[in-house]
């Protein structure tokens, strides 16, 4: 008895397609946040000169306890990468039947008129 694979044969057929590629100009949007911040570094302290040595009872000059302030501004360019896609779905075909003949009609049809729209 012969097994089924031999009395079998598979045909395989290859699709033989036509790839198309269309294009969809548009202007993208997103929201973006960009919240700036600002992160001290170690401290240097820069020594100006000479220490001076007073005697007892010597007072100092300033503000006890207190501290300096001031503002330092910066003008900053700050650069967030983004990427922007899209996902694309295509809906069901539509086909407007042309002619249709037992000759090769494929030979010249990129002289076919166009101008009317098959949508």
């Amino acid at each position: 008895m012969k097994s089924l694979s031999n009395q079998v044969s598979i045909l395989q057929v290859e699709n033989q397609t036509c790839p198309a590629t269309a294009y969809q100009s548009a202007t993208v949007c997103v929201p973006v946040r960009v919240r700036p911040y600002a992160i001290a570094g170690i401290p240097t302290t820069i020594c100006c000169g000479e220490p001076i040595v007073t005697n007892e009872g010597a007072t100092c000059a300033g503000t006890l306890n207190g501290r300096c302030s001031f503002t330092l501004t910066q003008d900053i360019c700050i650069e967030v990468p983004v990427e922007f896609g899209a996902r694309s779905r295509v809906g069901r075909p539509f086909v407007e039947c042309g002619e249709v003949s037992n000759e090769d009609i494929c030979t010249d049809c990129d002289e076919i008129d166009r101008s009317v729209s098959l949508c």
